[in-house]
């Protein structure tokens, strides 16, 4: 049986490649959340089944590849199977939704001219957005939702070493990697001031400024999440700098259109 990566999945997407999705999860799961652009069939339960009728009645493209779905990329062998036998190609996605949670990939983030940098790591299943903020030869980390060795790795490969770690926020739906980064990497763990954690960290309150170690550069937060619908399908990473200001700070503002979230960043450099 053909099977896909999330890698190669994503890059498809990412490029338009056309792609037939086929989702075959119980509804209430993909009503929860899909990859955007899949067709979905209530079949889960008649696959499950090995009715080998389950998708007789699907009509899917014939110029294109289908990439079936499913939870954990068992079920989606299955409707593979049945597709296939159809005369259709088509492939089942490794590791189903779960996989693909995890997907990411890094875009920098343009700042004006200097030894600042910021790359953004976006876990595109989910939307969850990390920065990876160098200078010199240190790094700092902020909201870590990947295995930690991907931001070590990252960090490795432009010549920095993780100093500090922090998060934004602290609440249940949020996948926090920064204990364990920290720990991994030997580097100063950074949270917001609560009584949610009883593991140690150092403690932040709304618009703390903190002098990270990353040779004299400042991140001022606020540590609050802004929430509003981006427009449809667009992605963008951009810093809004005034002439005046962009020789000493400037914001981060990211928008990613498959997720209704905004989130605001401040990075300023300290005089020297």
């Amino acid at each position: 049986m053909m099977t896909i990566s999330v890698e190669t999945l994503r890059a498809w997407l990412e490029e338009g490649h056309p792609v037939t999705l086929l989702d075959v999860r119980p509804p209430i799961e993909y009503a929860e959340w899909s990859i955007p652009g899949s067709l979905h069939v209530d079949a889960y339960e008649a696959l499950k089944a090995h009715d080998p009728e389950a998708l007789a009645g699907v009509t899917l493209p014939t110029d294109r590849p289908i990439v079936t779905v499913c939870g954990a990329g068992k079920t989606s062998q299955i409707a593979a199977s049945q597709l296939a036998a159809r005369g259709l190609q088509v492939s089942s996605l490794e590791g189903g939704m779960k996989a693909w949670s995890l997907a990411w990939n890094t875009a920098e983030i343009p700042l004006p001219p200097g030894s600042v940098r910021v790359i953004q790591v976006r876990r595109t299943g989910k939307g969850c957005l990390s920065y990876l903020i160098g200078d010199g030869e240190t790094a700092t980390i902020i909201d870590a939702s990947l295995d930690p060795q991907v931001y070590l790795d990252l960090a490795e490969k432009q010549g920095w070493q993780v100093t500090s770690v922090l998060d934004t926020h602290i609440h249940a739906d949020h996948l926090s990697r920064s204990l364990q980064l920290a720990e991994k990497a030997g580097a100063r763990l950074f949270l917001p001031d609560q009584q949610r954690v009883s593991f140690p960290f150092t403690s932040l309150r709304d618009g703390t400024t903190l002098d990270t170690g990353t040779m004299g550069v400042l991140i001022s937060m606020p540590l609050t999440w802004r929430h509003k619908l981006a427009p449809k399908h667009s992605t963008t990473a951009s810093t809004n700098c005034s002439p005046s200001q962009q020789k000493r700070w400037c914001f981060l503002d990211t928008a990613v259109s498959q997720f209704p979230l905004t989130v605001s960043r401040s990075v300023r450099r300290l005089p020297r």
